[in-house]
């Protein structure tokens, strides 16, 4: 597994930043990253399931394993999602590598109206050019939050 990291300083305080975050209308906007029609479905809860998924490939269903509101998000990757946001068995080997990739948000508040947003990816290596899309997401992200 490979630890990936990613950050971005967002002009606005952290609670906006977060309640932007795990905003499901909002979400759309900046994982436009990885494609268009990127959707989320489920509840932003610690204990609860959340799929991130597109209606032409499919996605990815998490466990919220941590949710500090305003400070951390931490999601454990636990299964593949079809188009229609099923879970589906695994049938090559880079979909059983994804299954157990971890993903963590941290707030971190940067002066009175400024916040660090930084995201860590625990991987496998094989997805490490897939995360090459988190700069251009965090980017969108940041644009949604100071606009």
């Amino acid at each position: 597994m490979k630890n990936l990291t990613y950050s971005t300083i967002i002009n606005k305080p952290k609670d906006v930043v977060f309640t932007t975050m795990i905003d499901k209308s909002v979400y759309p906007q900046w994982a436009k990253a990885w494609g268009a029609g990127m959707a989320i479905a489920g509840e932003w809860k610690e204990g609860e399931h959340l799929s991130f998924f597109d209606h032409a490939h499919g996605g990815t269903k998490v466990i919220i394993e941590e949710l500090t509101p305003h400070d951390v998000i931490k999601m454990k990757h636990i299964a593949m999602v079809n188009l229609q946001n099923i879970e589906i068995e695994p049938t090559d080997d880079a979909m059983r590598k994804w299954i157990g990739s971890q993903e963590e948000y941290y707030f971190k508040e940067r002066g009175k109206n400024q916040t660090l947003v930084e995201i860590i990816m625990i991987t496998d290596e094989m997805f490490e050019k897939m995360m090459e899309a988190w700069p251009k997401a965090l980017h969108y992200f940041k644009e949604v939050c100071e606009s």
